[in-house]
């Protein structure tokens, strides 16, 4: 077993990464009760739950059969085909035919002609003159969505296009394709971030500059920031109402003279809970009167429909956010993420906050390009590659054009397994979504008081429950007035309604037994 601290557990909660701490209880789970009757809670990934789109499987599958059709070594696409798109259709309708019963391939095809007609849409809407001829070529040139070539490195066009109309359908922002920066998934976009703003040439973020950030947070951007010399400035939240915790005007009126990031992760993780509109107006404000930088992860974005409103609405000029597929589309694996930053503040970030210290770059977004690519610089070794692959771009846009009846089912199931999962344990339930973050010690019953907290998440990992201790997710300060040490994180898309009920259960008997 992996062993991170010398004592008998094998780790430390006060000291040691929780993201490796789960990988030893998992140890402890499987050596107890065998792998296939772990219930794991500890991972933020919803394919052990939840299984992607069918109909956006489905209808990838059928692009690459014409993926083949249009390339293969007697045919290259892009040389040998000068087929109209009356040509080109009927070969797509000629395959169907003739490879499915005429129920599966009229659909197929119907699908394929859905499917062109929304490109065609979202492309007219953002200024790409693109006819459906033009679109099949952009997706079967070079076997793109086979994997078949390098990609542009900021994503391609018609993916970027597809992406941008979800945005500007959900929170109305005005944004096209060129506002997008495609990524491999939304962590590459943390680390993209404080490694750009820290880098000596660029000169924004030093050593001891303040970063603004809620408390409890993914724990990583606490990481980043002490293993880069940054001083986080804490907003404190509750973990089981997402609401701060104190006077939101007299702790930003109190935030350090340098600070000049702010870090939101709305919807929170570990919380589950968005930021509420109040909230972002005056981080907005507080941004604009310190001239600071906004950056935005929103991966959970899609899990609240009701919401309308994001940081981007209140502080255009200096925002970047960063979303994904990911999560909502049941694709963690596809790592497909992206940055998207408004017009106005690609303009305003590169001449008022970086103060035209873009270096080699010629604008912002090439900036942020060339700062992609791995290494410890930002000099663009790799600026020609996008780091999502065409599989993964073309899977996830199926997955977005064909997956709704998938994703609302998906989200109503995730709301009764919430509902359900803090009923059973006994704890109030205030509409947090994807995460529940929540302290052993408050369960009703709690019989384990005085226990190690290392000998707690064992117990419950030897029953086949594994956790993530929340206990770095919180600042430093918030960790020296209160014991975070018993605080849990629970990922609930993780497991099936049944499996997370017995989850819950487990929980329940052994803190009160």
């Amino acid at each position: 077993m992996l062993k991170l601290r010398d004592n008998e557990w094998g780790f430390d909660i006060s000291l040691d990464n929780p993201f490796r701490i789960f990988r030893v209880l998992r140890e402890f789970a499987v050596t107890a009760i065998g792998e296939e009757n772990i219930v794991d809670l500890s991972r933020g990934d919803p394919g052990y739950g939840f299984s992607p789109s069918v109909k956006g499987r489905e209808f990838y599958s059928f692009l690459l059969e014409i993926d083949t059709i249009f390339n293969h070594p007697g045919e290259h696409f892009v040389s040998d085909n000068r087929d109209d798109f009356d040509t080109l259709w009927k070969k797509i309708q000629d395959h169907a035919n003739k490879t499915y019963n005429a129920q599966k391939a009229d659909k197929l095809i119907e699908d394929f002609y859905f499917f062109l007609t929304r490109i065609e849409k979202y492309a007219k809407e953002q200024g790409l003159n693109w006819d459906k001829k033009k679109i099949v070529f952009e997706m079967f040139k070079y076997c793109a969505l086979s994997g078949g070539s390098y990609l542009d490195p900021q994503g391609e066009t018609l993916v970027r296009a597809v992406v941008a109309n979800h945005y500007n359908e959900k929170y109305h922002l005005g944004i096209d394709y060129k506002d997008l920066i495609f990524l491999q998934g939304v962590s590459h976009g943390i680390g993209v971030v404080f490694q750009l703003f820290n880098d000596p040439k660029i000169d924004f973020l030093k050593k001891g500059d303040t970063v603004m950030i809620t408390s409890p947070v993914y724990s990583p951007y606490n990481t980043i920031m002490q293993n880069r010399g940054l001083v986080p400035y804490a907003i404190p939240v509750n973990p089981a109402t997402g609401m701060v915790e104190g006077d939101i005007d007299e702790l930003l009126k109190a935030a350090p003279a340098n600070t000049k990031l702010i870090c939101l992760i709305d919807p929170n993780n570990p919380t589950g809970f968005t930021c509420d509109e109040e909230f972002l107006k005056k981080i907005a404000a507080f941004a604009k009167e310190r001239n600071a930088l906004i950056v935005s992860d929103e991966v959970y974005g899609d899990f609240f429909f009701e919401r309308k409103h994001v940081i981007m609405h209140y502080a255009p000029e200096r925002t970047i956010m960063i979303g994904g597929r990911s999560k909502i589309e049941r694709s963690t694996g596809l790592r497909f993420g992206e940055f998207i930053v408004q017009k106005e503040a690609q303009k305003y970030i590169a001449e008022n906050i970086l103060k035209g210290k873009l270096d080699q770059a010629p604008d912002f977004m090439s900036l942020l390009i060339f700062a992609k690519g791995p290494g410890g610089d930002i000099r663009g070794e790799f600026q020609h590659v996008t780091f999502v692959t065409g599989p993964s771009q073309y899977l996830g846009v199926a997955h977005m054009i064909f997956g709704e009846d998938d994703r609302n089912e998906y989200l109503r199931r995730i709301r009764v397994s919430m509902e359900s999962f803090y009923e059973i344990l006994g704890l109030p339930y205030n509409k947090n979504l994807y995460y529940a973050c929540f302290d052993l010690m408050d369960i009703p019953g709690n019989t384990r008081k005085g226990m190690k907290p290392e000998e707690l998440f064992v117990g419950l990992a030897k029953k086949g429950v594994v956790l993530i201790p929340a206990n770095l997710f919180f600042s430093e300060k918030e960790r020296e007035s209160k014991d975070c040490r018993m605080i849990a994180r629970a990922s609930l898309p993780n497991l099936t309604f049944s499996n997370l009920q017995r989850a819950a259960k487990l929980i329940k008997e052994y803190m009160t037994s």
